[in-house]
């Protein structure tokens, strides 16, 4: 056993010397040979750099005893973020000449900042046309939607936009979109590096171009010898397609406005106004009128108003007997000064338009009163004329035959005449009647210039002699000038409401009549009227006559409804001075007719008769005369709507309130045949209900109390609806 152990300790004391003579060895060989790894130097680059090949940033190597081999591959391990930043690390590992692994390791440090940012392309400006078109940059085209970027390696890019609308008008829109891109991987929110903005214009435009014409001319006369007032309607063109109205404006020195309205006071001339018509972002539309001003002073005629002579006998077959009578009177023997106020002179007096007629001649046909014309024209063509009763007698000259035939009075040939009245046939005095023909006609005007100048003319006196000498010679130069213009006559009813227009020259030119008036605004309209309309809204009467469903529409809008009513009522208790609307007296065309009498307010209304000419005898053309608001005219036509009771019997029911006007309260007295349930409603003039009651009446005279706690001034309406019946009236409170 002892024998094993000591065995043991031999061998083990074996093995240790071998080891230290190992170790030895070992020691002296590591002082034998030399061994080193070199490592490239840490690297910063940016993103943009290259990093697909890293080998530009060096490679390891190792030396032994000065001689230097490469290290081989490195293990590479890429700690980069999103946006291509981070750190790169690049490891060699080999194993020196003793058996141990040596490594060394290289960072490269990878930032993302660049130099210059990236480089965008952003969208256009670009016009859109129409009201309302899709600006979503979706349906945009390319260049113009959205912003677009090269690059990117080392950024993160996003957009945004925001938009801000700026409205001119109606046609014309501006949309300021501002673009943002965002470098997420380059922001600073500190100083905002990283953000990228621009703005891009979007115009909406309406470049539908408005259509309208201007009238080529409009004449008016100047009778002051200098100028003229021009009252024209103001140029109207539709709304635009988007929905707003047009801008119009005039460049007329004259006018009172600037607007689209060219009326004011225009010298003797000619004058072109141009009207402008902005639409759009700033496009216009131009259209120009001739404003014709003729001087149109006429001279004052005055002359004698009744001349009385007598016949001169005469012989006209030569037989010596006396069988005809005669006497010649001038124009101007009949003149009592007439004058021109613009100073034309020299006047000419004639019997007619033809300045050549400057005597008539009467024979024993014009014994008795004739009727006769002096006209007055001055040296610039103005005429005008006044009538002379000239009154011819047969005295002293015993002319046989001789006596003033008898006159059937008759319409003037080429006139035309009518009436014009109201429903009851009342005559309107003074109602205007004008009578205008259709189309302009054509008026020529000639002028005359004298001038004069010296030639030179030759004689041969009593000598033989050839002579020379200066005469004065002259030129007569005549200029024509053609003008259109419009004839217009008018006149005024007499106090039987008859009218006359004669003297009329057109004969074969289409023509129109029409017919105005005004009165006082509150004449013939009064609570009656207010009591009638209320009637008709509430079902208990029809209208069987066109004129009362006219005379309703109050404010003229084809319809007859509260608002009708209110506006009454206020005209009625004085709240307002007027009503609305353009007419207040419509004259219609007394022919025409409708099918059912509410069609009056759907069908154009006719106020003016066309005729296609002039003719000898034209038949009379009448005028019907309708106030609006005078509803209650024509009792007559109106039928009542009246409700059956449930049972069917004849019942009567008697409904009267007083006082009225009242302030607080009032009592209404109602006599019924039955009992029966009673309902009491009120309404102010806007048409809301301001009182309900119910009672139970009893069969005899029933006295029901009502009182009014609003703070309300004006007229009320009521309605009591009685068993299957209803009864309505008017109220006016006071305070």
């Amino acid at each position: 056993m002892k024998t094993n152990i000591y065995a043991r300790i031999y061998w083990l004391g074996i093995f240790f010397l071998i080891q230290s003579v190992s170790l030895l060895q070992a020691k002296d060989a590591k002082s034998a040979v030399s061994f080193t790894i070199n490592c490239p130097p840490n690297a910063y680059v940016s993103c943009h750099d290259e990093l697909w090949d890293l080998s530009a940033y060096g490679n390891a190597t190792y030396t032994i005893n000065y001689h230097t081999y490469s290290a081989g591959n490195p293990t590479v391990q890429y700690n980069l973020n999103s946006c291509n930043a981070g750190t790169i690390t690049r490891t060699w590992t080999v194993e020196d000449p003793y058996w141990n692994w040596v490594s060394c390791t290289q960072t490269i440090y990878v930032s993302s900042g660049g130099s210059g940012g990236p480089l965008i392309d952003w969208p256009e400006d670009i016009e859109l046309t129409g009201c309302n078109p899709n600006t979503n940059p979706y349906q945009l085209p390319d260049p113009n939607n959205y912003p677009t970027w090269e690059g990117g390696d080392c950024s993160m890019l996003g957009r945004s936009y925001s938009d801000m609308l700026f409205t001119v008008n109606s046609q014309c829109k501006k949309i300021m979109r501002t673009w943002k891109v965002l470098d997420w991987c380059n922001f600073s929110p500190s100083n905002g590096y990283g953000i990228y903005t621009k703005v891009q214009i979007i115009y909406i435009v309406n470049n539908t171009a408005p259509a309208f014409t201007c009238p080529a001319e409009i004449t008016v006369n100047a009778f002051n010898c200098k100028d003229a007032e021009l009252v024209t309607a103001p140029l109207t063109i539709d709304p635009s397609v988007c929905g707003g109205y047009y801008e119009i404006i005039n460049n007329s020195k004259y006018a009172k406005s600037k607007s689209n309205n060219i009326s004011g006071i225009y010298p003797v001339g000619t004058h072109k106004v141009t009207y402008t018509v902005k639409y759009g972002c700033g496009k216009t539309k131009t259209c120009t009128t001739n404003v014709v001003v003729k001087n149109a002073s006429r001279p004052t005629p005055y002359c004698i108003a009744q001349l009385v002579t007598t016949l001169m006998p005469v012989d006209t077959d030569g037989d010596g007997k006396i069988d005809n009578g005669m006497v010649e009177l001038w124009a101007k023997d009949v003149n009592k000064g007439s004058y021109s106020s613009c100073g034309f002179h020299p006047l000419k007096f004639s019997f007619s338009k033809n300045v050549a007629e400057t005597s008539k001649t009467f024979t024993c046909a014009n014994v008795g009163s004739n009727k006769v014309q002096m006209w007055v024209t001055d040296s610039k063509g103005g005429q005008e004329y006044c009538e002379v009763e000239v009154i011819i007698q047969n005295n002293g000259a015993n002319i046989p035959d001789c006596k003033p035939k008898p006159v059937t009075p008759v319409d003037p040939v080429y006139s035309q005449k009518g009436n014009v009245l109201t429903l009851t046939d009342t005559p309107l005095h003074n109602a205007e009647i004008t009578l205008k023909y259709k189309d302009p006609i054509i008026k020529y005007t000639s002028t005359f210039d004298t001038t004069e100048t010296l030639e030179l003319d030759s004689f041969i006196n009593l000598s033989g002699h050839k002579l020379y000498r200066y005469i004065t010679v002259k030129k007569i130069t005549e200029t024509k000038d053609s003008t259109l213009q419009f004839i217009t006559k008018k006149v005024k009813t007499n106090l039987e409401g008859k009218y006359l227009l004669d003297s009329l020259a057109l004969k074969g030119k289409a023509l129109e009549l029409s017919a105005t008036y005004k009165d006082d605004a509150r004449k013939n309209i009064d609570n009656k009227d207010v009591e009638l309309l209320t009637k008709f809204l509430l079902g208990d009467v029809t209208f069987s006559s066109y004129h009362q469903y006219l005379a309703s529409d109050i404010n003229e809008d084809g319809k007859i409804d509260i608002t009708d009513q209110n506006l009454l009522m206020e005209f009625v208790t004085g709240t307002t001075s007027s009503l609305p609307g353009i007419y207040q007296w419509y004259l219609l065309d007394k022919k025409a007719t409708y099918t059912k009498p509410e069609d009056v307010l759907k069908q154009t209304l006719p106020l003016v008769v066309a005729l296609d000419s002039l003719k000898a005898l034209n038949p009379a053309v009448d005028f019907v005369a309708i106030k609006k608001g005078n509803i209650s005219i024509d009792p007559g036509s109106l039928h009542e709507n009246v409700v059956e009771s449930r049972n069917n019997a004849d019942l009567t029911v008697d409904v009267k309130a007083y006082p009225n006007p009242f302030t607080d309260f009032l009592t209404f007295e109602i006599a019924s045949d039955i009992d029966q349930v009673a309902a009491l409603r009120m309404y102010n003039a806007a048409g809301q209900e301001i009182l309900q009651q119910n009672h139970v009446l009893l069969k005899g005279v029933n006295e029901v109390n009502a009182q009014l706690t609003q703070d309300y001034t004006g007229l009320i309406l009521y309605t009591w609806t009685i068993g299957s019946q209803r009864y309505s009236g008017t109220l006016s409170h006071v305070k």
